[in-house]
C-alpha cells in the first residue's frame, strides 16, 4: 500500500503540494470514483488510478547503490561543499525525486564507499533506528601501525564497547559492542575493518582516537549483509537488483 500523493507525485504529476492541489479539483480517481484525500492508501498491485482520466503508471520504488567519493556531503544542498547528489543523472532532479529521494544514513565529506539512495522512506526508518542494531562495516587505515596487532587490546576493548570523548555539540559516551578484524600478515598492522551497530557523530574515528591512534583512510563496505560492489568507480552508481534489496528489507 502506498499513500495516494506519493504515488500521483512518483507518476509524473510534481511535487506532493501540486498534487494536493490536483486532488482538491475531484480531478482523481481510485477505481472511477474521485478522491480528495491526499493521504488515503491504495494498493499499487489492484487498483486503478487516474487523472483528468488518464491511468496513472505505478513506478516502484526506487534503489540506488553508489561508490560515494570522498570531497561530498550526503545532503541536497550545501554552501560550502559538492553534494553525492551532484553526481545523480537528470532523471533524479524532477519534482518527485526531489521530495522524496534520499540517502539511508549519511557518510562524512572525507569518507568513501557504500551510500544507499532510496523513496521507500519505511525501510531507511527501519535501517536507521537505534532498535534496529544493523550492522555497517568499515575498512579502516590508522596513522600508527599497530605492534602484535592480533594480542593488542584494540580488538578487546571495541568487544567490549569504547568510551569516547566529547566533540563540538556531541557529548563523551559509551559505545556498543564493536566487531573489529585486523588485515594483512605481520605482526604491525594498520589496517582493520570494524563494524558498528549504532550510529554516533564520528563514531569509527572517534574508537580509534580513543584507542590512541587514527584513522587516515574510511570506507564503509557493507550495510548489514549488503556489501559495495567494488566494480564501481568512485561516483558511480547503479540500481539494486531484487535480490540485493532483499538483504536490505530482511535487516
Amino acid at each position: 500500500m502506498i499513500r495516494l500523493d506519493k504515488l500521483l507525485s512518483h507518476g509524473g504529476l510534481g511535487s506532493r503540494s501540486s498534487v494536493k492541489k490536483l486532488l482538491r479539483t475531484g480531478a482523481v480517481t481510485v477505481n472511477g470514483k474521485s478522491v480528495f484525500d491526499s493521504s488515503m492508501r491504495v494498493d499499487e498491485e489492484n487498483d486503478i488510478v487516474a487523472a483528468d482520466g488518464k491511468k496513472i503508471e505505478i513506478r516502484k520504488e526506487v534503489y540506488l547503490m553508489m561508490h560515494k567519493p570522498s570531497g561530498y556531503v550526503c545532503a541536497k544542498r550545501d554552501g560550502l561543499h559538492r553534494t553525492v547528489f551532484d553526481l545523480l543523472d537528470e532523471a533524479y532532479s524532477t519534482p518527485f525525486f526531489e521530495d522524496n529521494l534520499h540517502t539511508i544514513g549519511r557518510l562524512d565529506c572525507d569518507t568513501e564507499g557504500l551510500l544507499i539512495f532510496t523513496t521507500d522512506g519505511e525501510l531507511t526508518h527501519r535501517i536507521t533506528s537505534p532498535k534496529s542494531e544493523c550492522g555497517k562495516t568499515y575498512f579502516v587505515r590508522l596513522a600508527k601501525k599497530v605492534q602484535n596487532a592480533e594480542g593488542s587490546a584494540y580488538v578487546s576493548e571495541c568487544a567490549k564497547g569504547v568510551h569516547i570523548a566529547a566533540e563540538g555539540r556531541e557529548k563523551e559516551a559509551d559505545c556498543k559492542s564493536a566487531e573489529l578484524v585486523w588485515l594483512g600478515s605481520g605482526d604491525e598492522k594498520d589496517e582493520c575493518t570494524l563494524t558498528i551497530y549504532e550510529g554516533k557523530f564520528h563514531e569509527v574515528k572517534r574508537i580509534f582516537s580513543a584507542l590512541g591512534n587514527e584513522v587516515v583512510y574510511l570506507k564503509r563496505i557493507a550495510i548489514g549483509a549488503l556489501v559495495l560492489d567494488e566494480s564501481l568507480e568512485r561516483g558511480e552508481y547503479r540500481e539494486l537488483s531484487e535480490d540485493e534489496i532483499e538483504l536490505l528489507v530482511r535487516i
